[in-house]
């Protein structure tokens, strides 16, 4: 790279005219020549950003996706050897049993060879399957936040958990002149012992640097990025720095810690409280915790994990199974039917991959469910947020109830919107939804694949069962997940609200024409307030090649095209269910 930017100097500086020189030369100079006087950033003005959700920033990984797949893949082949990091990562149960399931993984690879009845998708899939879970969780554990080092101030600020979850915190923190639901004041102290209580199980040694024997097989040239986070202060930290006598925490948005004066119920009566950003979202995080999730996505995906680890039982004895003759057969017939004739490396190839398909397939739809749960959260922070400007809904849901009957008002409720946005896993999940997007799109892929080259076959291998199981199971949470986002999306995109309180400041300004000209005011920015959002916000996509527009309209005609082949193969007459529009 370094030869590239050379020669692109170079070749460059035969372009250039004289006025084109000396601007180079004056931006040489810089700014240190500049007389410098002291500034300040003044709290009381919003950037595009807050309005956007990126001044709340999250953590990002410090490698590229390609770095982080390879690191995947090479810690999963090579499991026993990371064990170590692995426990940093999860757990020690966790990784035990991942452990296990590594050998029985390696003791049905070598009794694969050995028993004749056994299908290739019954020892690989459990294979490709650990590689891919392994890979998705490398992704996830990657940030910035994982890799500070127990002792420093930055993941004390990260792992502190925020007093509107827990008022665990309250004889931790001392020497504070601010409330405690606002932790983000501009000075609050701990004593060193009990930072020692708050301090979080990290390990300095939990980077990629973790076992130094593989560290050259770990890294390559792509890894040669530090990476950075959304926020551009966050700097970089020693792993050697030591926590101080006095920890101060602090906020570098100043919108946070302005105050609304909102309307709350207590035991029936109204009453009225100065609240923050963080205080409104820290009650509305807690109703959101206190509603009761359904059942119904993990007990479809028990069901998803037992049909994928029993069908081929089921495939083989459909293969060898008479319909006419199926009452009068024993048990023992059936089994040997399913599993082959009697063999204890039969039985035990069995056994393991079956024990194998159920841990990580279930492991599989687990992370899911937890996306799925998720975007359910998401909908209710947007179903809440969209309470706050009425007051028989607020009270309805027991959360703070505030007018856009001032600028100030207006401010709160644009810094609440994107941090209620930015709340709860983001990147994790989106990793997750991205990976059940790239493989329903592959499996799509393959079935359609194997549809147009011969259709009248297609049911014959045991492999097209499973991928139409998984393909279907798949789009099922992708619709799910796609419904739930819309909503969400809807919910904060509702200009109705907006529209509403300009009604309201309407019956205000006919109610007290001695400020129809602050009213005004308000008025106009409201308007201004609705434009910004619609030119902001986008509709709702799910991640993966979504984003990219160019890839995924290629990907809809690629996709699209097969389907459109099978279906008029299938028909006998031609069909297309895509267009290309100039």
């Amino acid at each position: 790279m370094a030869r590239i930017a050379w020669y692109q100097e170079k070749i460059g500086a035969y372009d250039q005219q004289v006025w084109e020189k000396s601007l180079v030369q004056t931006d040489l100079n810089g700014l240190d020549s500049k007389p410098k006087r002291t500034g300040h950033i003044k709290p009381d003005l919003i950037d595009v950003d807050l309005v956007r959700g990126s001044t709340f920033s999250k953590a990002k990984p410090q490698s590229p996706w390609t770095a982080l797949t390879r690191k995947g893949l090479v810690r999963v082949l090579l499991f026993p050897f990371f064990f170590q990091w692995w426990i940093q990562v999860t757990s020690k149960s966790v990784s035990s049993c991942i452990l296990m399931l590594y050998f029985m993984q390696v003791a049905a690879v070598v009794l694969y060879l050995e028993v004749p009845g056994a299908s290739a998708s019954e020892v690989f899939g459990p294979m490709c399957l650990m590689l891919l879970l392994g890979t998705v969780h490398c992704q996830i554990v990657s940030t910035e936040s994982s890799r500070w080092p127990s002792g420093s101030p930055a993941a004390l600020h990260t792992h502190l958990p925020s007093p509107t979850h827990s008022h665990l915190l309250a004889h931790y923190i001392t020497n504070t002149d601010r409330p405690l639901i606002n932790l983000y004041g501009p000075s609050i102290k701990a004593k060193p012992r009990e930072v020692e209580r708050l301090r979080p199980n990290v390990n300095p040694r939990s980077s990629d640097t973790d076992d130094t024997m593989w560290e050259e097989l770990l890294q390559g040239p792509d890894t040669a990025s530090t990476g950075s986070s959304d926020s551009e202060g966050n700097g970089r930290y020693n792993a050697g720095m030591a926590i101080p006598q006095t920890t101060t925490l602090s906020s570098d948005d100043d919108s946070l810690q302005d105050r609304v004066s909102a309307i709350i119920w207590e035991q029936g009566e109204c009453k009225k409280a100065d609240m923050s950003v963080l205080e409104i979202s820290g009650i509305i995080l807690t109703r959101v915790k206190l509603v009761e999730q359904g059942m119904g996505y993990l007990v479809l995906s028990g069901l998803m994990t037992a049909t994928l680890a029993l069908l081929p039982f089921g495939f083989r004895l459909a293969q060898h199974l008479d319909v006419l003759s199926l009452g009068s057969l024993s048990l023992a017939e059936l089994l040997e039917m399913a599993m082959g004739p009697p063999d204890a490396r039969a039985y035990a190839f069995f056994l393991i991959t079956t024990v194998q398909r159920v841990c990580l397939t279930g492991l599989f739809f687990f992370m899911m469910c937890v996306a799925e749960r998720t975007y359910k959260q998401r909908l209710l922070f947007a179903k809440f947020f969209s309470h706050i400007t009425s007051a028989r809904k607020a009270k309805k849901s027991e959360i703070p109830h505030f007018r856009l009957k001032k600028v100030q008002n207006i401010k709160m409720w644009l810094s609440l919107r994107s941090f209620l946005r930015r709340r709860g896993p983001q990147r994790s999940v989106d990793v997750i939804v991205s990976t059940i997007f790239l493989l329903a799109l592959s499996f799509s892929f393959i079935i359609c694949a194997q549809l147009l080259h011969n259709h009248k076959t297609f049911l014959e291998p045991l492999i097209n069962w499973e991928m139409m199981v998984w393909a279907s199971s798949l789009i099922l949470f992708l619709l799910r997940l796609a419904t739930l986002g819309s909503e969400t999306n809807s919910k904060y995109s509702n200009s109705s609200v907006l529209l509403t309180e300009q009604i309201n400041l309407y019956l205000k300004m006919e109610k007290k024409p001695n400020k129809k000209e602050e009213l005004n005011i308000v008025n106009n920015v409201l308007k201004l307030a609705t434009k910004l959002m619609k030119e902001l916000d986008t509709p709702f996509r799910l991640l993966g090649l979504t984003v990219n527009p160019l890839i995924y309209n290629i990907t809809r005609v690629v996709i699209l095209s097969a389907v459109s082949a099978v279906v008029s193969d299938l028909l006998g007459f031609n069909i297309r269910l895509w267009k290309i529009k100039s």
